[in-house]
């Protein structure tokens, strides 16, 4: 019943769209049957998913390519020599230091991570999307199959309020801000003094999700060093169609206070909200100046609401997306 028919593309009018893909649960108008077992690659099918999704996912990892974009703007796959997407799982931190081809992989809170101070080199992460993508609700279809399924191999039961989600509080704090907070603290406390990095990717259109992630990196001692804007969302993806969607990411390369300071971070002015790319490129300026100004939390909120033109904040009610494809 989660499944529907694409039905705009006039070559396909029969493709059919898998549960998820849109970042979210979708109820069709018309009930959809498929036939999962199909021997046939066609859209929508198990089979055809498996090729997409794994196979093809092996097969980059045994060997994998990237873009080259040469002078005059052409583009080609290359392969990249020597690269290999794999290794050997290890179970404990030393046993990591010690391979040079392994991988550690632990289930548990990112507010109390089993590594040991200062003891790590670069930190690559997504965040959660402040109020855009529902990550703990769209995690619960996966959850109760595989509490069935595998029932001993993990703790399956999770308390949703615990989510890095926006849920208003009654003092104008959101879940997201609380438990953001606690995770960058945790990487700050595992992150190597002087050399060590977060980078992560970051964007919306409220100035309260900005200001709130400005304050939970202020939190934790993290000075913005890099920003970059990078374009990111095909424009023909069905999570931005008809949509004001942002197009583009900023990248953010964080240190802790006691790296050198950047010092490239100018008082912020109000923010170009009619294009993308420069959009993202100035908030995340602004990010970095912010987080070496001595301001109280309440003066971050403000600051931030006052560089946003107001048209931007009332649409958060209208046909606005800020989601990540």
């Amino acid at each position: 019943m989660l499944c529907g028919y694409k039905g705009w593309g006039k070559n396909r009018p029969g493709a059919i769209r898998h549960v998820f893909a849109l970042h979210a649960y979708s109820f069709p108008y018309t009930a959809l049957e498929n036939n999962p077992v199909n021997r046939q690659k066609s859209s929508g099918n198990l089979q055809q998913l498996f090729h997409d999704r794994i196979e093809r996912g092996r097969e980059w990892a045994i060997a994998p390519i990237e873009r080259q974009i040469d002078r005059a703007g052409k583009r080609k796959l290359v392969k990249i020599p020597g690269e290999f997407d794999g290794g050997v799982e290890v179970f404990d931190q030393a046993a990591l230091v010690m391979n040079r081809q392994a991988f550690r992989l632990v289930h548990g809170d990112s507010r109390d991570l089993p590594v040991a101070d200062h003891s790590v080199d670069f930190i690559v992460t997504d965040p959660p999307y402040y109020d855009s993508v529902q990550y703990s609700d769209l995690a619960a279809f996966f959850r109760v199959w595989l509490a069935r399924l595998l029932p001993s191999e993990a703790e399956w039961t999770y308390d949703e309020t615990q989510s890095a989600v926006a849920t208003k509080g009654a003092n104008g704090d959101t879940g997201f801000i609380t438990a953001i907070s606690g995770i960058f603290k945790e990487c700050g406390r595992v992150l190597k003094r002087d050399t060590g990095r977060l980078v992560f990717t970051f964007h919306h259109w409220d100035p309260n999700a900005w200001a709130e992630l400005t304050i939970a990196l202020k939190s934790a001692g993290f000075r913005l060093m890099n920003a970059y804007a990078v374009f990111s969302e095909n424009p023909i993806s069905v999570h931005i169609r008809n949509l004001r969607a942002i197009k583009h990411d900023t990248i953010l390369v964080l240190a802790l206070d006691g790296a050198a300071s950047s010092g490239q971070w100018q008082p912020m002015a109000e923010i170009d909200i009619s294009e993308s790319e420069t959009f993202c490129r100035q908030c995340g300026a602004a990010l970095g100046w912010l987080l070496e100004a001595a301001y109280s939390p309440d003066e971050i909120r403000q600051t931030w609401r006052n560089s946003f033109k107001e048209e931007v904040v009332r649409s958060q009610s209208g046909r606005v997306s800020s989601q990540c494809a």
